[in-house]
């Protein structure tokens, strides 16, 4: 049995997930409300930034960046709360089965992912370089963004992770253990709850197949692995490359200072190569996973 959809620890009746996801949800909304908060204090504090109401965002998009983060410092404890003391287990059991955490696995994902990345980034320039240009570069504004991009986009990821990868598909493999089944429903409401992003704007169908694709591959490693490090790993991996090299407009990371303003509209591509480095990604990491297990003789 894999104990990892199927934790044995604790007291996992569906109860218990519904009043732990009922929990999870309310403090995302209330995190929601609280950054909103903070976004239109900044503006009293500091005259030059102004409010756009009608999208909630705020006319710096690195302040904001730092401000949208508040949201996942009030869920992740929300989650540990819930998993803690309505399912009565270790919060570690969200990740993995195992006593601690395995950060070979996890730096393992991060590495392979980010290198991944630079590849299919590298192709996309050979091809369409004139949809690349550098952005001017301010050190100080820089140097905040990447501080963003190392200290708070972790817990973006993690905390998508810890929901969708953890939680959801705990939940949902009370109901079944088959892995096709689990791949489809949990990595197609990561996928599908992405549809909202801007990036749709670009190319529906082809961003919904990169989306798709993302939170189906990812949730198939964690299966078949028995455990969440190698896609923890690789999803700080997209979300930090991204932060730091490449942004574009009607993004969900646009207008922030990364090194890089892409303004191609090659959906197809984009698409394409989303699906290509997953499905490159999940090949070597569950290769690695195989390997680990032999060299522990397990």
């Amino acid at each position: 049995m894999n104990t990892f959809i199927r934790p044995l620890e604790g007291k996992n009746s569906v109860w218990r997930y519904l009043l732990s996801l009922l929990l999870i949800v309310g403090l995302f909304f209330f995190g929601s409300i609280v950054t909103v908060f903070f976004m239109f204090f900044s503006t009293i504090v500091n005259p030059s930034l102004t409010m756009d109401w009608d999208e909630a965002v705020l006319s710096d998009p690195l302040v904001a960046f730092y401000l949208e983060h508040i949201v996942y410092f009030i869920v992740i404890p929300g989650m540990w709360l819930a998993v803690r003391f309505i399912l009565k287990r270790r919060f570690l059991s969200l990740i993995t089965p195992n006593q601690a955490l395995n950060w070979k696995k996890i730096i393992f994902g991060f590495s392979t992912y980010f290198i991944l990345m630079i590849i299919a980034e590298l192709i996309d320039f050979t091809i369409n370089s004139e949809s690349f240009a550098l952005q001017e570069f301010h050190t100080p504004r820089f140097l905040w963004l990447l501080g963003a991009a190392l200290f708070l986009v972790p817990f973006q990821t993690s905390a998508e992770e810890f929901l969708f990868r953890g939680f959801l598909l705990q939940f949902a493999g009370k109901l079944t253990n088959h892995t096709f089944v689990l791949t489809v429903i949990v990595g197609g409401v990561f996928g599908a709850l992405h549809f909202a992003n801007p990036e749709m704007d670009k190319g529906a169908f082809w961003m919904a197949v990169g989306y798709l694709a993302i939170g189906m591959i990812w949730t198939f490693i964690s299966i078949k692995t028995g455990s969440m490090e190698l896609s923890l790993g690789g999803h700080a991996a997209n979300n930090m490359f991204l932060a730091i090299f490449l942004t574009e407009d009607h993004s969900v990371y646009s207008g922030i200072p990364s090194l890089f303003l892409y303004s191609g509209t090659h959906e197809v591509y984009d698409g394409l190569s989303t699906l290509a480095v997953n499905v490159i990604f999940a090949c070597i990491a569950l290769y690695f996973h195989k390997k680990e297990k032999k060299q522990q003789g397990i």
